[in-house]
């Protein structure tokens, strides 16, 4: 099976591994330490001859950190595939660390180049800056449409830090039915706005 997955890496000089508690979805639990919350969904996702695209988002920072951690995201994902035999492609999208039109533009083009026809994708929006997330889910939105691509899970990690700046706490989230809330909300019509907020009641529950 073909998959793609896309990755935010993070800039941050020093990054702490964490078991993340997982609330409401068992599938994508991982019992084990994890740099990047969609390496331990990744243990469970791959399979033997899958053929899989790792496409990591970085920004340019001056320290060169998004560089070192991209080379250990790469690193954990094939120790976990040691005992998988998945066959993985990474692919680096770097673009410079400011929020242009341009770059953001540029970053959405070179992500859709990444898709193919009938992919399942796997993403994780957990690190860095705020614009991802919105360009992850318009890249995924023009999936479904034009590349007839299924969205298995979109994850969010997220840990508080105590008094000395360490990680706490760290916990995983699946946004997945979120991103398929919006896409229905993108298509459906109503007669007026208290009747879609209705059918808004209705999908939540």
């Amino acid at each position: 099976m073909k998959k793609v997955i896309f990755c935010n890496i993070m800039m941050m000089k020093q990054i702490k591994p964490c078991i993340y508690k997982v609330t409401g979805n068992s599938t994508i639990d991982y019992n084990g330490e994890v740099l990047f919350p969609i390496n331990g969904l990744l243990s469970h996702a791959l399979r033997k001859g899958d053929e899989v695209k790792v496409v990591l988002l970085k920004k340019e920072d001056i320290g060169g950190n998004s560089d070192k951690n991209a080379d250990k995201f790469i690193c954990e994902l094939d120790g976990i595939n040691v005992g998988i035999g998945a066959k993985i492609e990474y692919k680096i999208l770097s673009t410079p660390h400011n929020e242009s039109r341009e770059v953001q533009e540029k970053l959405l083009r070179e992500m859709v180049d990444e898709l193919s026809e009938g992919v399942s994708i796997y993403a994780d929006i957990t690190f860095g800056p705020k614009s991802l997330p919105i360009i992850v889910f318009s890249v995924l939105n023009f999936a479904i449409k034009f590349f007839n691509a299924e969205i298995i899970n979109i994850v969010y990690g997220k840990v508080d830090f105590d008094k000395d700046n360490r990680p706490i706490n760290p916990e995983l989230f699946d946004m997945t039915a979120l991103f398929y809330l919006n896409s229905i909300a993108n298509t459906i019509e109503c007669k007026d706005c208290n009747a879609a907020k209705k059918l808004l009641e209705t999908l939540l529950s």
